[in-house]
């Protein structure tokens, strides 16, 4: 009876020193991420056949990331964080062979009263807007806007510098009426004359009840690889976009221009995307297209982007689909994306149905 009560004495002893260790812990550690996969078939864009594939990310980009949260006093704190992206269904790092560990994210700040100072690795400018102003977010498989600004393959992906950007310094100021500003400068490698190099960006986010709009844009001296030619020059472009939910559907849109101005000419990009979200039964029903004109798609070359950039080539892309929650922290999906370039023959096609968990 004794030992007994000893016991409890201190093991209720143990659990009060551990809650007030609890209260007093200024330091805060989350882990967290996305695992996606899915099967289907795919038929390339410019080639007549179809292949069977497991794949990965099919609605997002599966990665797993650790945030931490160091409170120094009332008005300051130190955070900071590392995200890395893996494909789950060959068990490997990164997006693609040769992707840097923490492309995600990599960066450290302090936030303040004033706003957010980070360094390190961050999510670039126009990445973040251009997803939530389509149903299809940020997929790199089916989203329509996002093919059409970073995921359509060196030849077609208008967009340079990454979704992320790194060796950069970025602020966001506090939220005032639901404005959100961001801001940031990405240092040059002077030993290097690799894409992406000197870059600068901002974004506007505004959210009002159902409506959310954003304004982005960036400058980017993307040195002598633009091409095989060598070509180097800057690349300016603006984004402007709006959803608006209405509850039982949302609606999205979004226009997109990039102006390149390269070493030995000038062309420019502009893309219109319209989307919506409908309730389904327990789910929702996805559609989005999206228009670029062919000033990039039109090469002079024996392969598409190559040779010199002509008129042309303009570039039509779809994708319907079906998204349903499975608890809190899942979601089934299955997506029909097809894409049409006027100088290609063949049009690619993707189909798949898959499986995402949040944690």
């Amino acid at each position: 009876m004794t030992t007994t009560n000893t016991l409890v004495r201190y093991s209720g002893a143990a659990a009060l020193v551990l809650a007030a260790g609890m209260a007093k812990a200024d330091t805060e550690v989350e882990v967290h991420g996305i695992i996606d996969v899915y099967g289907g078939a795919q038929n390339p864009l410019d080639e007549d056949r179809w292949t069977g594939k497991l794949s990965a990310g099919g609605k997002d980009t599966s990665y797993w990331g650790i945030s931490a949260r160091h409170q120094v006093n009332d008005n300051v704190a130190v955070v900071g964080d590392l995200e890395a992206f893996f494909r789950p269904d060959s068990a490997e790092q990164g997006r693609f062979d040769g992707d840097v560990f923490f492309a995600r994210n990599a960066n450290v700040g302090v936030e303040t009263e004033y706003g957010t100072v980070r360094g390190g690795r961050v999510t670039a400018p126009l990445f973040l807007p251009m997803a939530f102003t389509n149903p299809f977010g940020g997929s790199f498989e089916f989203s329509p806007a996002n093919y059409h600004t970073y995921a359509g393959g060196p030849e077609f992906a208008h967009l340079v510098g990454d979704s992320g950007w790194s060796d950069t310094v970025q602020y966001t100021a506090p939220t005032v009426n639901g404005m959100t500003f961001t801001v940031m400068y990405g240092f040059g490698d002077e030993e290097s004359d690799s894409r992406g190099d000197d870059r600068v960006g901002a974004n506007l986010v505004y959210r009002d009840g159902g409506f959310t709009g954003t304004a982005a844009a960036h400058a980017i001296d993307y040195g002598l690889d633009f091409n095989s030619s060598g070509e180097g020059g800057t690349q300016y472009a603006a984004l402007l976009g709006g959803m608006y939910d209405f509850g039982t559907f949302q609606l999205y849109g979004q226009y997109q221009h990039i102006d390149n101005d390269l070493d030995t000419d000038d062309f420019s990009m502009n893309t219109v995307t319209a989307g919506v979200s409908v309730d389904a039964g327990p789910g929702q029903v996805l559609a989005s297209y999206a228009f670029s004109d062919g000033s990039r798609l039109g090469g002079g070359g024996e392969e598409p982007g190559d040779g010199e950039v002509n008129d042309g080539g303009d570039r039509n892309t779809w994708a319907v689909g079906y998204e349903l929650p499975v608890g809190d922290m899942a979601t089934a999906y299955a997506t029909y994306f097809m894409d049409d370039i006027d100088d290609i023959d063949d049009e690619g096609h993707n189909v798949g149905a898959g499986m995402q968990l949040r944690f």
